[in-house]
């Protein structure tokens, strides 16, 4: 049967309101899960924060581990530096920002003035003085403020060893190097440092000798274009705030020996005096020349030789320390029990290579001390 125009319009109402009624439902259904949806994200923020900071203490707490300190949070104020807050000011009732900050400054202020103090206690100079073991011959490496000194090398056979403990203790360059006399267990090992570090200025007792360790040794300082110069009495250098002072030979003698270079250092109230192989002859020039002798360490001549070391020599330098550089069970006797004697008598401290190895002594300018090692020098 066919509708009238009036039943059609009901039935195309019905069906709009129908429509309606479903899209309705099917909007409320849409946000009821995207309002679920936010609040769940919602919860779930605090716990993404708390891992975050948790990943940041884990991070200063390896740092600390590493550096052996206690792990403790860092916080960072603007314009201050970082500083290392103690775990009980973190939960401080105090929330002021004012208060915070002027927490951070005061460490910060203390911060600075420590590191002020450590700066003026690095301008305190140190004298290191290192006779070094080279068996039956002299060698000492003397350092103060960053400058270097050589006081002879030891034999031929030192110079592998001279040359390691250079490369060990980044001496790459030596201000000075003092030969004292041509003999092969005294420069023989120069060869060996010089083949390592540039050299400043050398002396010697001559600048000619004929002998292959004198030659090798100046065929170095030739390929530097250093040349050899010879001493007087009373000529002088600074080694940082330590002074060198030449003291013989007065003059000129026949034997080698008595010419040696023989010089003081001396460092606040410190003092050393090598006297290389200077024999008799040479130690009662030095007594009339009227030159300080005294030293609180004494390198005692000529390996404790029979030849040197004179009573009234070593009166006259009256030594607290007395360092004899002698190789072990060495065919020539040294030290002699004569000067082991006199020595004793004197009440200084013997201090031999061949029985201890190497001795370091340390000089602040007042205070002395020494150690000594059969191992690497690492200072």
């Amino acid at each position: 049967m066919a509708l009238t125009s009036q039943e059609c319009r009901k039935q195309t109402l019905c069906t709009n309101i129908n429509s309606a009624i479903r899209f309705a439902a099917l909007l409320f259904v849409v946000l009821f899960f995207v309002g679920a949806a936010l609040a769940c994200t919602s919860c779930t923020s605090p716990k993404n924060d708390a891992s975050v900071d948790s990943s940041v203490e884990t991070n200063v707490s390896d740092d600390s581990e590493q550096s052996g300190a206690s792990a403790q949070p860092a916080e960072r104020l603007e314009g201050v530096p970082a500083q290392r807050i103690d775990p009980d000011e973190l939960h401080s009732t105090d929330k002021s920002p004012d208060s915070s900050f002027q927490k951070a400054s005061s460490q910060s202020s203390s911060a600075s003035e420590q590191a002020s103090a450590d700066d003026n206690s690095s301008e305190k100079t140190s004298l290191i003085v290192r006779f070094i073991d080279v068996g039956q011959g002299d060698c000492a490496l003397i350092s103060c403020d960053n400058m270097h000194l050589l006081i002879d090398g030891g034999p031929p056979e030192a110079s592998s060893k001279i040359y390691a403990i250079l490369k060990r203790l980044n001496i790459s360059h030596l201000d000075y190097v003092i030969a004292t006399h041509p003999d092969a267990d005294h420069i023989g090992g120069i060869s060996g440092a010089l083949n390592y570090a540039s050299c400043g200025v050398c002396y010697c007792s001559t600048a000619t000798n004929d002998t292959q360790t004198f030659i090798s040794m100046n065929r170095f300082l030739s390929q530097q274009n250093i040349p050899i110069r010879i001493p007087t009495p009373g000529d002088s250098f600074s080694l940082g705030n330590a002074t060198v002072t030449f003291i013989g030979p007065t003059q000129e003698l026949e034997e080698i020996n008595n010419n040696s270079l023989v010089c003081r250092i001396d460092h606040g109230s410190n003092s050393f005096l090598f006297t290389g192989d200077a024999e008799v002859e040479e130690e009662m020039l030095m007594i009339e020349s009227g030159a300080n002798l005294e030293a609180d360490v004494l390198k005692v001549a000529h390996h404790g030789s029979a030849y040197s070391s004179t009573m009234s020599f070593l009166q006259e330098v009256n030594p607290g320390y007395a360092v004899i550089s002698v190789g072990s069970s060495n065919t020539y006797g040294h030290p002699t029990s004569v000067v082991l004697e006199e020595l004793s008598q004197l009440g200084a401290t013997v201090i031999r290579t061949d029985e201890v190895g190497n001795i370091l002594f340390h000089s602040d300018g007042t205070v002395l001390d020494y150690m000594t090692t059969k191992g690497k020098i690492n200072e």
